[in-house]
């Protein structure tokens, strides 16, 4: 028999958002009676905006005639696109539209872009950290090694030599963002070791804090050893039309991706990428800015209800996510069932995240503000009734 990647095996699935997933199911099939609200939602609850389905309509009608049908051949994305992505967002730090390749989601991109390098490359990522690097680089049947994280869930940088770096800032699960003096001394790493940072920056219209970079590019020689990440999905409700995008400079690969490209991928939707474009009107603009500010103003609901029962909380300012320490340094899936089967709230077990992250939960703000509400009552009401 044909010999499997072995290193799928490292994949476990007790401990995965699908185990999670599965549970709940379970319990709403044996309780279909039950109120069930989630904090653990990873996906959006308001929907795309209007000027951005307006320009999908339009591209769908494009495709009914000839003489505006659009096939194969945007392989990095649609040039339109790829020139607001540079206008908007990274004309000041001198790169050019061709190093920027737009896709259909940053969880495929994190994994593709390790096609760029050796296989025999040493990954490194957080102890606690989004597990698609890790279970990506699985899948690829990669080696992948993890680094301690300190008290504000910053990765420390270690004395050893790692080829490829992830960074997730704003961090998903932990919510807390890098500052500039963090990313300064992995900047000075990757650039000692000859290493690449692959920067994962989709939640970075959440940042508010001064001193947290809104691109990895801010620092000066950051164009030289890393890769940024960014998205659509959760500023712009396309979780459902998958658009995403990444800046890989030139001095990085010398254009060598575009080949990988070519070969491996037929690029994103045109709908999603017109619906895309259409984010960067001034009127998309304004309506995307207030869903995220009601994400924001969800996490900081919660950030303080959380707090108000005495929790430790980590995030909820710079991220739509709260990564909340468990009282007692209970089991992050027995603490899960718990609030499942007492009051029906769904959190999320941070044994999901890695070994490291058991003892926590995280819960979002993408919720409805409804729900948000609703679910910190009940977990207000548990306490009170256990004091």
């Amino acid at each position: 028999m044909v010999a499997l990647n072995k290193q799928l095996k490292q994949i476990n699935p007790e401990t995965g958002f699908s185990a999670a997933a599965r549970y709940v199911a379970q319990y709403r099939a044996e309780h279909p009676k039950a109120s069930i609200v989630s904090l653990g939602i990873g996906d959006v609850s308001r929907p795309v905006i209007k000027p951005v389905l307006n320009a999908m309509h339009t591209a769908v009608d494009d495709l009914g005639s000839m003489d505006t049908f659009q096939g194969y051949g945007a392989y990095y994305g649609i040039d339109e696109l790829r020139e607001a992505i540079l206008q908007h967002e990274y004309a000041q730090f001198g790169f050019t539209k061709d190093e920027i390749y737009v896709s259909d989601g940053t969880k495929p991109d994190a994994t593709n872009l390790l096609e760029l390098f050796d296989a025999r490359c040493k990954i490194l990522l957080p102890e606690i950290c989004y597990p698609i690097y890790r279970n990506g680089a699985y899948a690829m049947g990669r080696k992948v090694y993890t680094a301690p994280v300190d008290k504000n869930f910053v990765m420390r940088v270690p004395k050893e030599h790692f080829d490829i770096v992830y960074i997730c800032s704003p961090s998903n699960p932990t919510g807390l963002a890098y500052t500039r003096k963090d990313l300064k001394k992995w900047l000075a790493y990757c650039k000692r070791e000859e290493a690449v940072l692959i920067f994962d920056n989709v939640y970075e219209s959440f940042i508010s804090s001064e001193d947290v970079p809104h691109s990895i590019y801010e620092i000066p020689g950051a164009e030289s050893c890393a890769i940024e990440l960014r998205s659509f999905s959760k500023k712009a409700s396309f979780t459902g039309l998958r658009c995403s995008y990444f800046v890989l400079p030139r001095a990085i690969d010398g254009g060598l991706f575009k080949e990988r490209t070519i070969n491996r991928f037929n690029g994103a939707s045109y709908v999603a990428q017109k619906g895309a474009l259409a984010c960067f009107r001034k009127d998309a603009l304004r309506l995307i800015q207030k869903n995220v500010q009601a994400y924001k103003d969800n996490a900081a609901f919660l950030k303080h209800g959380f707090q108000d029962l005495g929790f430790q909380v980590a995030g909820g300012e710079d991220a739509p996510f709260l990564w909340v320490a468990i009282p007692g340094n209970t089991d992050s899936f027995a603490y899960f069932k718990m609030l499942l089967e007492e009051i029906g709230v769904v959190v999320v077990p941070g044994i999901v995240f890695g070994k490291a992250g058991d003892g926590f939960f995280r819960v979002s703000g993408f919720g409805s503000a409804k729900t948000t509400k609703e679910a910190m009552k009940r977990i207000a009401n548990y306490y009170a009734n256990q004091a």
